[in-house]
């Protein structure tokens, strides 16, 4: 009998798992549940993220793992002036290049004879299909303690940076935004390039500046450590960054990169804990980095004091009329001021209790679902990323939901291998 799959998401991944079943000849009906504004883009590549940069270099964006040159091909057939390996497109690029791959993966389907629905509603026919694929994305970031339900429910809090009310900022009042990331770097350029030019304060734990990729083509040796516990590690990074100028450490790190996720398997949950607790925001600064041309838009703004990243803790948030008083603690100092607007940018959710997506809460609910044992995420198998529970189905997840298990899981790298895993293991089902 035919098996029937549901891809529960819109992005990526969810594109990507539907390609790997037709490529790999799956025979049977797939059905995706997306929201309505897009089938295959997530809100990094949607038409409006304007100018922003890719952050990894185009020869590394390919979104099949058995042919890297891919997106480079396409870049050479459909924007040539841009399509140097190395160099760093704009996302919306990227959101063209996904939306061909998913018309012809539409078409595809079709000659096969795949039986494909797209469906825009709330998913809730669990028991209508073999096999449920968790492609939900990214969480929206996680409310802060300190933000009154006042605050946080009023229009001057914008809990998602990726879909920011520009309407209900004002070019009266400085802009706060917490967490110093990424995201962090998108929002301040997408608030520049809407008309805003207000001093913006961005707080985060430690404060660390967003590195920028190396310029230079430089080739490292990759030595490997011999002892893979977090001590251990630590001891061999420290002494390759001082070995190393800055280039070749972190050209080092990107090589030995795709083997944090078997070392994270490793480690004891004392060392998980110590890793989240005191070692993450270090690993994520030389781990995620911008391309040196936003590096230094980002260098003029802080030169300039437009923008103040400031390392530090929230101390409390109030609602004044239209605008918020903020009071957060940096260098020993209670700094307090008026700002038209807070926006999170600490990064997605991975409490997956914690979790707004309906579809997960009902699954944790019949308990088809649990927690990993470190909380960012559900528990799967490492090797084939299926959930591991008693559900009356198979059930797979991608990206964020897999971190827990795998902590490299968010990158188009490991998504990309993620969704063949995936694929292949739905057609190994008996």
């Amino acid at each position: 009998m035919p098996k029937k799959i549901a891809v529960i998401g819109g992005g990526f991944a969810g594109t990507m798992v539907i390609r790997q079943l037709i490529d790999q000849g799956f025979k049977g009906e797939i059905t995706r549940f997306h929201h309505g504004d897009s089938e295959t883009l997530g809100p990094a590549y949607r038409a409006d993220s304007g100018d922003l940069l890719l952050n990894v270099r185009s020869e590394n964006m390919s979104a099949f793992p058995d042919d890297p040159e891919h997106f480079v091909r396409f870049l050479q057939h459909e924007h040539p002036g841009i399509s140097h390996p190395r160099g760093f497109v704009p996302r919306s690029v990227y959101g063209n290049y996904l939306q061909s791959i998913w018309t012809e993966t539409k078409s595809k389907a079709k000659q096969n004879l795949v039986r494909f629905d797209l469906k825009q509603e709330e998913f809730n026919h669990f028991k209508d299909f073999d096999s449920l694929v968790l492609a939900t994305g990214n969480e929206q970031p996680r409310i802060p303690k300190e933000l009154p339900k006042e605050v946080y429910q009023s229009p001057y809090y914008h809990g998602n940076p990726w879909n920011i009310e520009f309407n209900h900022i004002h070019n009266e009042h400085a802009i706060f935004i917490l967490g110093n990331g990424l995201t962090m770097v998108d929002t301040v350029l997408r608030l520049r390039k809407a008309g805003f030019h207000q001093k913006i304060i961005s707080l985060s734990t430690h404060g660390f500046n967003m590195l920028a990729h190396p310029e230079e083509e430089l080739s490292v040796v990759p030595t490997q450590p011999k002892q893979t516990d977090l001590i251990s590690l630590i001891h061999f990074f420290n002494q390759k960054r001082k070995k190393r100028s800055q280039a070749q450490f972190l050209l080092g790190v990107d090589t030995l990169r795709s083997q944090f996720s078997f070392w994270w398997q490793g480690f004891t949950p004392k060392e998980k804990r110590t890793f989240l607790k005191r070692l993450r925001h270090m690993w994520g600064t030389v781990r995620h980095r911008i391309p040196s041309s936003i590096a230094k838009m980002m260098d003029k703004e802080r030169a300039s004091g437009q923008l103040e990243v400031c390392a530090g803790k929230l101390l409390s948030v109030e609602l004044h009329e239209d605008q918020l008083a903020i009071r957060f603690e940096s260098s020993k100092q209670v700094i307090s001021g008026h700002y038209t607007g807070l926006i999170n940018c600490t990064g997605p959710e991975t409490s997956i209790e914690n979790m707004s997506n309906p579809i997960l809460q009902e699954l944790i609910k019949r308990r088809w679902i649990t927690s990993d044992e470190s909380s960012q995420g559900i528990e799967i198998h490492p090797e084939k990323l299926y959930v591991l529970s008693e559900a009356p189905m198979s059930i797979y997840a991608i990206g964020n939901l897999c971190k827990g298990t795998l902590w490299e899981s968010t990158a188009i790298g490991e998504l990309r291998t993620q969704a063949k895993l995936i694929a292949k293991g739905i057609l190994s089902e008996k």
